[in-house]
C-alpha cells in the first residue's frame, strides 16, 4: 500500500501530459472540462454512495465546503489545467487514509492523512521544479492542500474513523528524540521551501540557496535516517496507566505512525533538494 502511494506521487508531475495530449488532439478548453468533469464525477459519486450506505444528512452536508472549495479554485484561477489538482489530491488522501487504517488504531486518523496529502503536494510541486517545463508554485501548494482538505471531508462523511482516545498523543513524550527529528526536518522544510522560490527567480542555485541551510538537509537527513532504522532505541512502550481499556500496543503504534510518516515525507523533500544541488540541476 505504502508501495502505491509512493508510485501515485510519482506519477502526479506527470499527469499533464494526459492534458496536453487532449488540448493537441482536441483543444484546450476540452482539456479543461475534463478536469471539471471529474470533479462533478466524483461529487456525484460521493452523493451515491451516501445514499447507499445511508450515511445521512451530516454527511450529505460535508459536500457544502468542498463545493466552496471548488467554486473559489475555479474563480481565482483561470488555467483549466490546474482543476486537476482537485481530483489528483482527493485520491491521494483516499489512498493514505487506506494505507493508515491498516494500523491507525485511535482518534486523530483524518488529521494524518492531511498532513501527509499536503506534505507529498510540496514533495509534488518540487519535484515538478526539476522537470523541464514544468514550475515550482506556492499556488499549486496551496491547491493540492485545499483539495486534500476536500477529500478528508469525504472521508469523514464516508469511512468510519479507528475508535479509541487521544491518549497516544500523551505518549508521544516517550518518542522524545524522534520528535526533536522530526520538528528539526520541518523547521528546515519550511526554510528550503522559501529559499527553492528564490532559486526558481534567479535561475540558479548555487548562488541563492545558502549553504547552511545545504547543510541544514543533509543533517537532517542523517538524523532522520537514523530515527527510522534505529526505532528500538527511539521508541519506548507507552505506559497505559490505571486505564484497564487501554491497550499500549496500539497507542503506542498510533503514535508512531504520527512521527514515522511524516518524517519519512520530510526526508524525500531535504533529499530532493540535496540532489538538485549535488547534481547541478536546473530549478524551475
Amino acid at each position: 500500500m505504502w508501495a502505491l502511494v509512493a508510485v501515485y506521487t510519482l506519477v502526479l508531475p506527470h499527469v499533464i501530459l494526459i492534458y496536453n495530449a487532449i488540448a493537441k488532439h482536441f483543444s484546450s478548453e476540452i482539456a479543461g472540462k475534463v478536469s471539471i468533469a471529474l470533479i462533478l464525477l466524483l461529487g456525484i459519486a460521493y452523493f451515491l454512495a451516501v445514499l447507499v450506505l445511508k450515511k445521512g444528512i451530516k454527511a450529505l452536508a460535508l459536500l457544502v465546503p468542498c463545493a466552496i472549495i471548488v467554486w473559489v479554485f475555479i474563480s481565482i484561477e483561470s488555467n483549466p489545467n490546474k482543476y486537476i489538482h482537485i481530483p489528483e489530491y482527493i485520491i491521494m488522501t483516499w489512498l493514505l487514509f487506506e494505507v493508515l487504517a491498516l494500523d491507525y488504531k485511535d482518534k486523530g486518523i483524518f488529521v494524518l492523512v492531511f498532513i501527509c496529502a499536503a506534505l507529498l503536494g510540496i514533495v509534488d510541486e518540487m519535484m515538478q521544479g526539476i522537470i523541464p517545463n514544468r514550475h515550482y508554485g506556492w499556488q499549486d501548494m496551496i491547491m493540492n492542500s485545499a483539495a486534500a482538505l476536500m477529500g478528508v471531508f469525504t472521508l469523514a462523511g464516508l469511512r468510519k474513523a479507528p475508535t479509541g482516545d487521544w491518549a497516544w498523543a500523551g505518549g508521544l513524550k516517550e518518542f522524545k528524540p524522534a520528535l526533536g527529528i522530526m520538528v528539526f526536518g520541518a523547521a528546515g522544510a519550511v526554510l528550503t521551501c522559501v529559499y527553492l522560490f528564490h532559486v526558481k527567480a534567479h535561475l540558479t542555485f548555487r548562488s541563492v540557496y545558502p549553504f547552511w541551510l545545504l547543510g541544514w538537509n543533509g543533517l537532517f537527513i542523517v538524523t532522520g535516517s537514523v530515527a527510522i532504522f534505529f526505532q528500538k532505541r527511539l521508541y519506548k512502550p507507552i505506559n497505559p496507566g490505571n486505564d484497564e481499556d487501554s491497550n499500549p500496543y496500539d497507542q503506542a503504534m498510533t503514535a508512531r505512525l504520527w512521527i514515522l510518516c511524516p518524517l519519512v515525507i520530510l526526508i524525500i523533500i531535504h533529499t530532493l533538494v540535496l540532489l538538485t544541488a549535488v547534481a547541478g540541476l536546473p530549478f524551475n
